[in-house]
């Protein structure tokens, strides 16, 4: 089989444009394209933004998450987000322990629930890695 121009660029030319893509979108075109596309992604650092993302999406790939919890080591940057989903930050809570995501540096949260602000105060202490913290209001965010 041929291989195209594209397959013959090197790794880090990919890992430098993998860097600007959302996790979801990246899994979703390269995970089961080929070998090489498979273990290139899951030896990067992700960016995981559920902000404006389908309830059917966020189950799919935090189902994902669960049956690889490694891709969990992977993300750096994380944005949950209630617009347009409601529940999905409370959800996400109930499946993973932010401290499940050791090389954590960047929560972003869009318009977060009291009740979910209770349950990250425990998990605040074990988040070592973590660079920043953002809690936006529907309004900051488009």
């Amino acid at each position: 089989m041929s291989r195209t121009k594209f397959e013959f660029l090197p790794n880090e030319i990919f890992i430098q444009c993998f860097g600007y893509i959302n996790a979801i979108e990246l899994f979703y075109a390269f995970d089961k394209l080929n070998y090489r596309f498979y273990h290139l992604i899951r030896s990067i650092q992700l960016h995981l933004n559920f902000h404006n993302v389908q309830k059917s999406i966020f189950n799919r790939f935090c189902k994902k998450m669960l049956s690889e919890p490694l891709i969990q080591n992977q993300i750096s940057s994380l944005h949950l987000s209630e617009k347009n989903a409601p529940g999905q930050i409370g959800r996400f809570l109930s499946l993973f322990s932010l401290d499940q995501f050791s090389h954590l540096r960047s929560l972003a949260m869009t318009q977060v629930d009291r009740k979910d602000i209770s349950k990250l105060e425990p998990m605040a202490s074990t988040l070592s890695t973590l660079e920043s913290f953002h809690l936006f209001d529907s309004s900051d965010i488009e």
